[in-house]
């Protein structure tokens, strides 16, 4: 896939003819959280591009170091070492022209040597074949290492610039809606946090059909309204990429897909093990509930929905009941304990849900169009470069 009129072929360079390498520093910790800022790994991994402002760390150095460490406009960072091969040279590139920066020792920069446009620069490196050219050169058996001498040799194939251009204000324009969803997406959630909040303190309250508000909500512990049920561990070799059941076993995200079930839909979860451990999900289809996970099997005639958004409110409370250190997790014991303050009625319930569901549909249909626009950009990175 070609923009009209640009018929020239690209043409192979090492990236030694565009950028100077070069490792970051090493501070003592003495040195750091105040003074300039520095790129570390995060800031590589977490940015689409990187500015002065979304830089997290700073370090205290003389100005012959911030000198002869100085990150610039269209400069290219790398990461130098990862634990995994699919991490290991990681690119970014900093696109701010009004201040530098500097890098810190997992880092490796490339100086800009040669004629590039750096956001095309950022996107090529991120495709398929440029992270395969750069992770397939890397050595090392507990941890993958790249070195200067390695990111010198890497071929990748470049347009003129005027092809570089167009790319890189085409790509420009997707990366700009993307960041516009991500941010309607924000607000949509800040406005559900809100509305938990107001819910479930009791600042908004409905009213019934006689127009008069319903009883006091009572305080109940959690295994009177619910029975508690863990999980049954499968084995990651009875796990799949596809199937016709996602596996939730602990985390945030499925663990996979197998070809059984032993959950119906509708049901509420709670993450019982690992960093995670507290968070609360509503799964809408049949699923296999890992040996990580509890789901809650309403006792009484209570609202589904309600009884969800109840425990999101609670979330963070539930989350601090986890023990250990190691691996943390939530014994069923606490979880039992754990106070809730119920609204009574279940016209009631139904009108909360209804409400707060309103909003969560509509963060839903958000991450959607969300999804395919990562979808189209993910098309136009593998058919726009070579």
């Amino acid at each position: 896939m070609r923009f009209p009129g640009f018929k020239e072929s690209w043409e192979l360079k090492k990236l030694g003819e565009l950028l100077e390498f070069k490792n970051g520093i090493n501070a003592s910790k003495e040195q750091y959280g105040s003074g300039i800022k520095f790129i570390n790994v995060l800031d590589i991994l977490s940015n689409d591009f990187i500015t002065y402002e979304n830089i997290v760390g700073k370090v205290n150095v003389d100005e012959k170091t911030i000198e002869k460490f100085l990150v610039s406009y269209g400069d290219v960072l790398f990461q130098r070492s990862s634990e995994t091969r699919e991490e290991v040279g990681t690119a970014n590139v900093y696109l701010d022209k009004n201040k530098n920066a500097t890098f810190g020792g997992f880092v490796i920069r490339g100086r800009k040597i040669g004629d590039y446009n750096p956001i095309f620069f950022n996107k090529l490196l991120k495709t398929n074949s440029a992270r395969e050219n750069i992770t397939s050169k890397s050595g090392g058996s507990t941890r993958f290492n790249v070195g200067q001498e390695i990111l010198s040799s890497v071929n990748l194939y470049f347009p003129n610039l005027f092809e570089q251009d167009k790319i890189a204000s085409f790509l420009s324009i997707i990366d700009e809606r993307i960041q516009t969803q991500k941010k309607i997406i924000e607000g949509l959630q800040a406005l559900m946090k809100g509305n938990l909040e107001r819910v479930f303190y009791q600042k908004l309250r409905f009213k019934n059909k006689q127009g008069n508000y319903f009883s006091d909500w009572k305080t109940i512990k959690l295994d009177e309204i619910c029975d508690i049920k863990k999980g049954e561990q499968l084995n990651k070799e009875d796990l799949t990429e596809t199937g016709n059941y996602p596996c939730l076993n602990g985390g945030m995200s499925f663990s996979g897909y197998t070809d059984k079930f032993n959950s119906n839909e509708n049901t509420i979860t709670i993450s019982e093990g690992g960093n995670s451990c507290g968070f609360v999900s509503f799964m809408k289809s049949k699923f296999w509930l890992g040996g990580h996970c509890y789901k809650i099997i309403l006792k009484k005639d209570i609202s589904t929905d309600f009884f969800f958004y109840l425990l999101k409110f609670y979330e963070r409370e539930i989350m601090n009941l986890r023990v250990g250190s190691g691996l943390p997790n939530i014994q069923q014991k606490d979880l039992k304990n754990l106070q809730l303050l119920v609204s009574q009625d279940i016209e009631e319930q139904t009108k909360i849900a209804n409400f707060l569901s309103s909003i969560q549909e509509k963060i839903e249909i958000e991450k959607q169009i969300l999804e395919k626009l990562e979808l189209q950009k993910k098309f136009l990175l593998s058919n726009l470069f070579v």
